[in-house]
């Protein structure tokens, strides 16, 4: 039986945290929780709880196994005004409720039931990248060849042309250095396909791996967040 998107993103989350020795894994784990809040929202870079990263935070301590309080995450969810928010945060908001549900089941479940539970995640987490924007560049060529059945030749040829000779992938042309978030998505959406990309991808993570277990979007930028934690942990799982 095909597995849904959902359960192959959640599959390449864990490939990814198991990849990390257990000097590593101790680290990003004390970093995950470095950013969490007492509600269970998780901090942006204002140190302010933020939705958005909430949605990383909390697919971060599923996969890790770190825990979380089950009533605080209700709470914040029950707190969130949703009819003020935009559609990209109705997106995220929509993929926290099926975070929150899927933290609320057993840890080890069957692969069945954990597909059946993971619902259509994935679609809703790559219409982030689709429903804002000019619909060009990496993310939005990755969200598509992601969600499509066949292996469109062209948005495969289209992404091999964003990667740098580092191993990254840049977000658009004439941007001079590749980030995190793009190359996790890019890297996702390749290996799905079973396409090899054109450089070693490795080099590029050491360089953005940080003593603290924090990812950096790019080698200009000092502070990580969970954000680029979680593509971080996605470019380590779709290593081919």
């Amino acid at each position: 039986m095909a597995r849904t998107l959902s359960y192959r993103l959640l599959q390449a989350l864990q490939r990814g945290a198991e990849q990390l020795s257990a000097d590593a894994r101790q680290r990003v784990c004390q970093y995950v929780n470095s950013q969490r809040m007492t509600d269970e929202a998780f901090m942006n870079r204002g140190g302010q709880p933020d939705l958005y990263y909430t949605m990383f935070g909390w697919m971060l301590c599923y996969v890790l196994g770190i825990n979380t309080d089950s009533s605080r995450r209700k709470a914040y969810l029950k707190a969130i005004e949703t009819a003020e928010l935009d559609a990209l945060h109705q997106t995220v908001f929509t993929v926290c409720k099926q975070i929150d549900s899927l933290m609320s089941l057993p840890r080890f479940m069957p692969p069945s039931l954990l597909e059946r539970a993971s619902g259509d995640t994935i679609l809703r987490f790559f219409d982030i990248y689709q429903s804002h924007g000019s619909g060009e560049g990496t993310n939005a060529w990755a969200a598509r060849l992601a969600i499509t059945k066949d292996n469109d030749a062209g948005l495969v040829d289209k992404l091999l042309s964003m990667q740098h000779e580092t191993g990254g992938f840049k977000a658009h042309e004439g941007i001079v250095l590749p980030d995190m978030l793009s190359t996790g998505v890019a890297l996702f959406a390749l290996y799905e396909k079973g396409v090899t990309p054109k450089y070693d991808v490795r080099p590029f993570i050491e360089a953005h791996w940080q003593d603290d277990g924090s990812f950096v979007a790019t080698l200009l930028d000092e502070q990580g967040d969970v954000e680029y934690e979680f593509y971080g942990l996605l470019t380590l799982g779709c290593l081919l």
